[in-house]
Parts: C-alpha cells; sequence; structure tokens
C-alpha cells in the first residue's frame, strides 16, 4: 500500500481516537475505498491467523464503539500493541459504521499486529441475505448507494480469518471448533500444536447463536469436556479461547479449565450490566484480564463533539 494511503488511513485512525464515542459523516466515496483496500490487503485464502505474544485478546464487542476506544486507552493503542479481536464485532446498533471504520483502518495500517476473526454476527451477514445495517439505507438514500455498499462490507467480512492460534498452543476462535466435518465453507487446516512433525488437523469453525443458549447438564458438561480435551490432545494443543457468551464478570474458564470465555462489550447482557474485559498476554506468556468500563458519549463531557467528515 501507498505510503500516503496509509498516512491517510492513520490520521482517520488518530481523530476517531481524539473525539471519543460521537457519530462521523462518512461519505460513500470513503467507505467504497476502504473497503476496496481492505479487500486487496486481506487474502480470503489465508482462514487461519498464527500469532505470537504480547498481545491483547478481544472478546464480544457488538457495535459498542465506545468500549473499544475504552480499550486502546487502557491496553494500548493500536500502533503500538498487538490485537486480536475474537469476532462478533457488530450487531447494527448504534456506531456500528464508527465500528467498522475504525477497527478496519487499523487492519489496514498494521496488517501484522492487528487481528480480526469473523464472528457469528459477521458470518450471518455473509452465509444469509440479511443486510449489514439499516443505518445505510439512512445515510445513503439512494438505493444503487446503500446496496453497493452492503454489498462490499458483505464480501469484506467473507475475507476475515475465523480461528487464530496463540503462541502455537492456544486455539482462538468465536465459537467452538470440531473434527466433525458437517460444513464444508467453514473447514480450516491448523498447524499442530509444538510438535516436530509438520502435522495439520482438519477442524470445522462452528458459529454459535449467542442468543439461544445452550443446554447446561453434568452430562452435557463431560461429554464437551471430554471431546474438547480429546481434540487439544490430539492436536498438542492447551486450551481453546472464545466469545460466543455473554459473561457477567468480563471472563470465565469452564471444561476443566480447557476453554476461557471472554466479553470485552460492556452492557451486552438483556437482563444485567457485564463486565467488559480484554486478556493481555505478555512477552513472558503471563497473563492478566484488564477491566473495560466504556466511554459513553452522554457521560463524557471532557471530549469534543465535533464528527469527522471524510
Amino acid at each position: 500500500m501507498a505510503m500516503n494511503k496509509r498516512d491517510f488511513y492513520e490520521e482517520i485512525i488518530q481523530f476517531h481516537l481524539r473525539k471519543g464515542p460521537v457519530e462521523h459523516e462518512y461519505s460513500f466515496g470513503f467507505l467504497s475505498e476502504l473497503m476496496e483496500d481492505a479487500m486487496d490487503l486481506i487474502d480470503g485464502q489465508v482462514r487461519v491467523e498464527y500469532i505470537n505474544p504480547p498481545v491483547n485478546i478481544c472478546g464480544d464487542i457488538r457495535s459498542r464503539y465506545g468500549d473499544i476506544l475504552d480499550i486502546f486507552r487502557n491496553c494500548g493503542y493500536p500502533f503500538d500493541q498487538k490485537y486480536v479481536f475474537l469476532g462478533n464485532i457488530f450487531d447494527g446498533g448504534k456506531f456500528t459504521l464508527e465500528t467498522l471504520v475504525l477497527l478496519t483502518c487499523c487492519r489496514i495500517c498494521y496488517p501484522d499486529n492487528f487481528v480480526i476473526l469473523r464472528g457469528y454476527f459477521e458470518n450471518v451477514l455473509v452465509r444469509t441475505g440479511r443486510n449489514f445495517i439499516g443505518e445505510l439505507r439512512v445515510r445513503f438514500a439512494e438505493s444503487n448507494k446503500w446496496q453497493a455498499l452492503n454489498s462490499s462490507i458483505k464480501h469484506f467480512l467473507e475475507r476475515l480469518p475465523i480461528l487464530a492460534v496463540l503462541n502455537r498452543k492456544i486455539l482462538c476462535v468465536n465459537g467452538t471448533v470440531s473434527a466433525n466435518i458437517k460444513n464444508e465453507s467453514n473447514v480450516v487446516y491448523v498447524r499442530n500444536g509444538s510438535s516436530l512433525e509438520n502435522h495439520n488437523t482438519r477442524l470445522e469453525v462452528v458459529f454459535l447463536d449467542t442468543d439461544i443458549p445452550a443446554p447446561v447438564t453434568p452430562s452435557v458438561i463431560e461429554e464437551e469436556s471430554k471431546a474438547l480435551r480429546d481434540l487439544l490432545k490430539s492436536m498438542d494443543m492447551s486450551m481453546m479461547i472464545n466469545s460466543d457468551n455473554v459473561i457477567k464478570q468480563g471472563y470465565e474458564f469452564t471444561l476443566q479449565n480447557q476453554l476461557l470465555t471472554i466479553t470485552s462489550g460492556t452492557k451486552l447482557a438483556k437482563t444485567h450490566n457485564n463486565r467488559g474485559v480484554v486478556m493481555v498476554m505478555d512477552r513472558h506468556n503471563k497473563v492478566n484480564f484488564k477491566t473495560i468500563h466504556g466511554l459513553d458519549a452522554e457521560e463524557r463531557h471532557d471530549l469534543t463533539s465535533a464528527p469527522l467528515r471524510v
């Protein structure tokens, strides 16, 4: 990518970080070019990302744009830190376009240090006829414009990787994985852990509907624990991290500590205000969890309200 174009997108990032959680005014031309540049960068054939610490692992955000800004303020800005977002970035609500623009600009400017996985919400958009966001119809009333943007955004989401491997030992995914292949469109080949043999395991990435709670009984837990334990052992892996459920305290270990579920967006639950948490792994593999409080525009009086117009 030409340096002047990268400089332009870095200015866009800086502007978003300075202005806080306000709605911006994006032109049709800007959004179209942003999606084109993002698709030029992301090879749709790369479905698995391999990453090493130090890194910040983020769970569901669901268009909580102020939470993303708070993540960067608390865990380090994207030009200084490595990030992996485990999908469910968008839910079509307020600030969805701001979320899309900021994270896509980060992906373009820092391709080696900024990973976005496709989650359940993004997968539904890619695999069905649903539109990306009703806001497109409001901001771009002409049918040809919002439909063109809707199409390009869905093509971009389709190119996102669907699984990451942390430190060669930890599977990172939005939902779960299975060796019992039922959907070929979500199949990946994952290099096995730290073994000397160059062996790949064929897996299906399964996107779980976050609004449909799975049955939880002792027998189900035991069955899932055994299945995950056997799979991890066969791959020389230690555990899996996902973000398919909203966790009240922000993170939770289950299935005999083989599964860690992270929620980074705040106030996502319908019945309670959940915490947002980011998992931080340093270069020595030491892990801690940072709490995210979020930046709500109506609660902040020290933020300038002038929007970006591009």
